[in-house]
């Protein structure tokens, strides 16, 4: 998994509500599709990718999902991603329906010198309602799982995907009504919970989420970056996922996905084996069963 960004080249945030406005005056780069939708079932997450245009055009489209729920990470790569500058936005829009949006992203390469823009966090299709705000508001208070927020009509309006900044010219992948992908991504998500050893339907209807006790941005910092990679510095992206058990106890750890080498991936479980603490998901009877927690890490080498 660590040469995941590799493997796509042969395998072939925050929100910001701005206008449909000029954000994309210049004509975009439209490129069709030159592959089929592709689904992989990871040992730890689920992928949706499909590679578009031709020659030097050539894009590739990358959905990363690690759990539950509609947000994904995304990844786009191919020389039309290539860009100067130090700007760590990439301007984006789903379909015509939904407003272009600002995520965070780190520039990355697919290997053999194909420049890569890697998501920074988590994001969705769109932005949220007032109303979805509110409700998201009330079941995180509560501890209750998210319901959908998007659904199958937001989604089947997602026809293109727009690229703007930083790029000198936008590009515009022509994907097609994106429901029957996303479906495909779902599936993928409720097998691969189920191999976790989680009762999916169980799941589905927690009353609580198994939730960290205390700050757990306070669990990794700085003084976890691995001393043998001070030499080289940069950055590095883990996606990590924590067994829960019914007394809260974390019980394995587990790395979904990770950017650099295995000594990142161990400083995210040794730090989380010393100081994560959590009390457990609770089923919709209020008793507890074994869950999981799920996080992205970022490192950057200190300065």
């Amino acid at each position: 998994m660590r040469v995941y960004l590799k493997i796509l080249v042969f395998a072939l945030l925050s929100v910001l509500g701005v206008g449909n406005a000029a954000w994309a005056a210049k004509e975009p780069l439209v490129l069709k599709p030159s592959s089929k939708w592709f689904a992989n079932y990871a040992d730890d997450s689920c992928r949706l990718y499909r590679q578009f245009g031709t020659g030097k055009d050539t894009v590739f489209l990358v959905f990363d999902r690690f759990g539950p729920g509609e947000s994904f990470n995304l990844t786009l790569g191919g020389m039309p991603f290539k860009y100067d500058g130090s700007s760590r936005d990439l301007r984006i829009q789903f379909g015509p329906q939904e407003q272009p949006q600002n995520i965070s992203f780190f520039p990355g390469d697919f290997g053999k010198g194909i420049p890569a823009v890697i998501g920074g966090s988590s994001t969705n299709i769109g932005d949220l309602t007032d109303a979805d705000r509110r409700q998201l508001k009330e079941n995180l208070a509560a501890g209750k799982p998210i319901a959908s927020l998007f659904g199958p009509e937001r989604e089947s309006a997602v026809t293109y995907i727009l690229v703007g900044k930083p790029l000198r010219q936008p590009v515009r992948l022509e994907t097609g009504a994106m429901l029957k992908p996303f479906e495909a991504l779902d599936a993928c998500i409720d097998n691969l919970v189920a191999s976790w050893g989680v009762d999916v339907e169980k799941h589905k209807g927690l009353t609580k989420y198994a939730t960290p006790v205390g700050s757990y941005g306070d669990w990794i910092n700085s003084n976890d970056y691995p001393y043998e990679a001070l030499s080289e510095g940069g950055q590095a992206i883990v996606h990590v996922r924590l067994s829960i058990d019914e007394t809260g106890k974390p019980s394995a750890c587990h790395i979904q996905q990770s950017t650099r080498g295995k000594g990142f991936d161990d400083a995210v479980c040794k730090a989380l084996a010393k100081k994560a603490k959590f009390t457990p998901a609770l089923g919709a009877d209020g008793k507890p069963v074994a869950s999981y927690w799920r996080q992205a890490v970022i490192f950057r080498a200190p300065g």
